[in-house]
């Protein structure tokens, strides 16, 4: 993906080992579970924090969302979820900005699936490319977020 253009890119996704929690709520509480995935996992973390949203629109209070972080290596934890998660092909598209202004970009692509004629396969994917530090918040207009709509097969 060309970050600068900001265009809409039909691409596949490899395999990927993740370590996740899926629980139902907020958006905003994958901070919790980040957090959580981060202190626990440390060194192992091999990549973008990530979510997947399973939920087929938007869901005020509860939305279905695991948490993900690709990691190096199988671990066993308490509560938290180790499985490779399967290669996609999938529609993809840079969001530049806070997290909750990210609507406009799924609008974007559910219409390029429609004049295309594609048909979409959740979960959707958030990759969290450029976000909050650990110790600070960063500056909301520049984060970026990958947003990643699985197809289906032909």
């Amino acid at each position: 993906m060309k970050p600068e253009t900001f265009e809409i890119v039909e691409k596949t996704v490899e395999p990927v080992l993740v370590a996740s929690i899926r629980f139902k709520g907020k958006y905003s509480d994958c901070s919790t579970a980040f957090s959580r995935l981060g202190r626990s996992l440390g060194r192992r973390i091999s990549g973008c924090f990530f979510n997947l949203y399973y939920d087929e629109g938007y869901k005020e209070n509860d939305a279905d969302i695991e948490s993900c972080v690709p990691i190096s290596q199988p671990v066993e934890m308490e509560g938290i979820t180790i499985r490779t998660l399967p290669a996609i092909h999938c529609i993809s598209l840079l969001h530049r900005g806070p997290y909750d202004e990210v609507g406009p970009t799924y609008e974007k692509l559910m219409a390029y699936a429609q004049e295309k004629n594609l048909k979409l396969k959740g979960p959707a994917r958030e990759i969290y490319r450029k976000g909050p530090g650990m110790f600070f918040m960063g500056n909301p207009k520049k984060y970026l977020t990958e947003v990643q709509m699985p197809l289906a097969e032909k």
